[in-house]
């Protein structure tokens, strides 16, 4: 599945981005959520479907090219909006990251995270070695 398709499969309403963890080495960036569903009915819609659900998820984006953070210099540490891509053509795409950040005054700051980089999966910690790119 491409990733646009694939991001599509994925319900962020009334999650939360817990951390992110941008690895240089092995060009890749993790965005944590404290829980995942899938979205896997005919309709697009996520009617409540939990049977999929994986508790502290990590999205991954691996073959990182870049990674560019909005000029608020702000941290997600709240709602995850959405999150999308779109094919490049060069054959990689371009992973946008709609998300939030809300400080100890409960102000909410709206932040967007641009990443460059080639495919996307994601992982379930209780079963680390799996990559689940369906």
């Amino acid at each position: 599945m491409n990733p646009i398709e694939f991001l599509k499969t994925i319900y962020f309403g009334d999650r939360f981005c817990t951390k992110i963890v941008v690895d240089g080495q092995n060009n890749i960036f993790e965005f944590h959520v404290n829980r995942v569903s899938r979205i896997r009915d005919v309709s697009g819609e996520w009617n409540n479907y939990t049977d999929e659900d994986i508790e502290n998820a990590i999205i991954v984006i691996a073959g990182v090219k870049k990674v560019i953070f909005d000029d608020s210099g702000l941290i997600p540490n709240d709602q995850i909006y959405d999150i999308y891509a779109t094919h490049l053509n060069d054959g990689t795409y371009e992973f946008i990251f709609e998300t939030s950040h809300v400080d100890q005054k409960a102000t909410t700051y709206d932040i967007t995270i641009k990443i460059i980089g080639e495919s996307i999966h994601l992982l379930d910690p209780a079963e680390p070695d799996i990559k689940i790119y369906e």
